[in-house]
């Protein structure tokens, strides 16, 4: 016998059988595409980003997502101000650009709306603009870490920026690792004790060899524990203090009076310019600094090569001219010491020399996104 629905007592009793056609996923009384279906449509929606706080090198980033009605969609930053068109309606692409130019502006509001609909806002961060060359540990091999696990060696991290090379390493033990989740829900890039990148020679980068300054700036802590270790982050030679070539690093020997700092040193022939800097903090406490070292390669008598530690000038010094066209031979290296142990969030490689806007731009990114006023303590 066909079941049918019986009224009993004013109310609408369906066997068991029939029951699919009442209240299921394509019923007329609820279920998830029901009449009665009590769910919430968001208007418009932003897909989420890689992380909670995510950077980008270049000043752009494409935001995707979806909406519920048919008008033309569109996106702004605040406090930039810059604005755009999308492409697509119910599915939608938004290229986004920015280029923060102030102080305040190194972390957009980024507001999608649709005309006739809703709007959704997301928070992303934008170091300085411009041709350079950029590594950060969100975006390791170019898709934000897509595909890596915790742990995944490093053989060739990425240069996300507009100019320069990758860094790479064929040598499986000399290869540092992807560390999700070390520093307020941040990668890092990890050297271990003889860990070490290698990126083309001097002559290899155009964007060094144009006879303008250079700025590089690197965010980093050192993590070093060994009493005798002079190590470098980055530079162009193994060795330091032999007149030539360009080196970034910490000085944790506890025989010098420089122990515990950190350091650049540039020169070119036989000048060679050491510039320690402190405070006594940025490897016994294991505090993430960030290290602006600019050359003002203009052969003047002046000052021509400037430190800035967490943005403040730490030293300054007269270098003889021509530092990259003199050395078209030196080869870049990333982690040049047999005890270095680093965590490296970011460093970025500008054929200009970065002003203090600039550098208050970059530096109030890294602090959004590390979550911290610089020095960060992890």
């Amino acid at each position: 016998m066909r079941a049918v629905a019986l009224l009993l007592a004013g109310v609408l009793v369906a066997p068991a059988s029939f029951a699919q056609h009442l209240g299921d996923q394509t019923g007329i009384m609820g279920g998830e595409s029901g009449f009665f279906d009590p769910g919430v449509r968001v208007p418009l929606s932003i897909d989420s980003q890689p992380f909670a706080r995510t950077v980008t090198c270049t000043g752009a980033r494409t935001l995707t997502g979806t909406a519920t009605g048919a008008g033309a969609v569109t996106w702004a930053a605040s406090p930039d101000g810059a604005s755009g068109a999308c492409t697509g309606t119910t599915s939608w692409s938004c290229p986004v650009a920015v280029s923060p130019n102030a102080v305040g502006e190194g972390v957009e509001t980024i507001t999608v709306s649709q005309a006739g609909g809703g709007s959704a806002t997301v928070d992303v961060g934008f170091y300085v603009a411009g041709a350079h060359s950029c590594n950060t540990s969100q975006n390791p091999n170019g898709t934000f870490g897509g595909g890596m696990s915790d742990l995944d060696a490093i053989s060739s991290w990425t240069n996300t920026g507009t100019s320069g090379l990758a860094f790479t390493q064929a040598t499986g033990s000399l290869q540092p690792t992807w560390r999700t989740n070390v520093i307020s829900g941040q990668p890092v890039v990890r050297f271990d004790s003889g860990d070490m990148l290698f990126s083309g020679f001097v002559a290899d980068w155009p964007l060094l060899n144009n006879g303008n300054d250079f700025t590089v700036e690197a965010v980093w802590v050192a993590g070093i524990d060994d009493p005798n270790a002079l190590a470098t982050l980055f530079g162009t030679r193994v060795a330091l203090g032999v007149g030539i070539g360009f080196a970034l690093g910490c000085d944790d020997r506890a025989v010098s009076s420089r122990d515990d700092t950190t350091y650049h040193v540039m020169g070119n022939g036989a000048t060679t310019n050491f510039a320690y800097v402190g405070p006594n903090d940025s490897i016994s406490q294991r505090l993430w600094h960030l290290q602006s070292t600019i050359l003002d390669d203009d052969a003047g008598a002046g000052a021509d090569a400037f430190h800035y530690v967490d943005g403040v000038l730490s030293s300054s010094s007269i270098i003889s001219a021509g530092y990259a066209a003199g050395n078209p031979g030196q080869q870049f290296r990333m982690g040049m010491s047999t005890v270095f142990a680093p965590d490296v969030w970011r460093l970025i490689i500008y054929p200009f020399a970065l002003d203090a806007t600039q550098r208050g731009i970059n530096k109030q990114t890294d602090e959004w996104a590390l979550g911290g006023t610089l020095p960060v303590t992890p």
